[in-house]
């Protein structure tokens, strides 16, 4: 008995129920200690943060299994809700295919993140956090510095798509909680039923013995990177469609909120483990957390240190987990 509660403790079946405890703990605190977060408009607004909190775990969940990180994602959200006002106001396109645009140029972001990795041979840490400037440079650069509102300034009918997109419901739950469903159902599929998750999870717990068994270990980071990119790309057009406006600092941090939600969710730093799922349950525990210390009227500033400490916390602990788990 005391083995089999052994293997359980320490499998896979304790990473997918250890962040489900955590949620529910800390759902089960707010909701005894205060009193507006039960009201139905706060869960619609949790929902709402998590989805874009979803978007980049889900992505980041795939560049830390393969033993990388992701720095720029946060500045990609930013750049695509930029490349999507630039189109529609500038040039003039509609709102279906400045959103396509967007998306795509999350991808191109992470391709270009990829190929520094995999062609020039940078660490993921420097090549993503020079993307990270970059890419906020960037938008800078097409905003002049400044935040770009599309209301006012958009067809009416486009407006109220963008609303419909990011704040809109159907059958009471938020647009951007279907878009989150469907990309996570795609990204379980990938990475648990084909080749190319197989060859993740490979890439992720030894690259050599990957590269031994006729893995195209360069090929996969670069996909997993563009991946990622693309994710973060999502996100930035559920943030625009929300916003319905393009900001420079929009997305600053969210890089590491994307990092906290993907290990506390149960992927591991040292790569080779983790879940889509775990991403989206880690996703919904930073959002919960947020919207908690906003309720209870923790400013901005104590937030940061707060989650700060707690992203120092949860990767210290995967790391003495880690150690044990070779140990053993």
């Amino acid at each position: 008995m005391r083995e089999k509660w052994k293997k359980i403790s320490n499998g896979k079946v304790m990473n997918s129920l250890g962040p489900i405890g955590i949620l529910l703990a800390i759902v089960a605190i707010l909701f005894a200690t205060t009193p507006s977060f039960r009201s139905s408009n706060n869960m619609t607004q949790i929902l709402l943060s998590a989805s874009i909190y979803m978007m980049l775990s889900m992505g980041m969940t795939f560049a830390i299994i393969i033993g990388g990180v992701d720095l720029s994602v946060g500045s990609i959200v930013g750049l695509v809700g930029g490349v999507i006002s630039t189109m529609m106001l500038r040039w003039g396109l509609p709102l279906g295919i400045a959103l396509l645009c967007g998306v795509l140029t999350g991808a191109l972001c992470g391709c270009i993140n990829g190929l520094l990795v995999t062609r020039l041979g940078l660490i993921p840490f420097i090549a993503t956090l020079g993307g990270q400037w970059i890419y906020r440079g960037i938008l800078k650069l097409l905003n002049d510095g400044a935040t770009v509102s599309l209301r006012g300034h958009i067809s009416r009918d486009s407006m109220n798509a963008m609303s419909f997109l990011g704040n809109g419901k159907v059958l009471g739950i938020p647009v951007p909680v279907y878009f989150v469903a469907v990309a996570a159902a795609i990204l379980t599929f990938l990475l648990k039923k084909t080749t190319f998750g197989r060859s993740v999870y490979a890439v992720g717990s030894n690259v050599e013995t990957a590269r031994m068994s006729g893995i195209n270990v360069q090929k996969i980071k670069l996909l997993v990177f563009t991946l990622t990119g693309a994710m973060a790309g999502l996100a930035g057009m559920i943030m625009i469609t929300r916003m319905t406006s393009a900001q420079v600092n929009c997305g600053e941090g969210y890089e590491f909120e994307g990092i906290f939600a993907a290990v506390v969710g149960g992927v591991s730093m040292a790569g080779g483990e983790g879940s889509v799922l775990g991403a989206v349950v880690g996703a919904l525990i930073v959002a919960v957390l947020r919207n908690g210390l906003n309720l209870n009227g923790v400013n901005s500033f104590w937030q940061q240190v707060i989650l700060g400490v707690l992203i120092v916390l949860v990767v210290y602990v995967d790391s003495l987990r880690t150690k044990k788990k070779y140990a053993d």
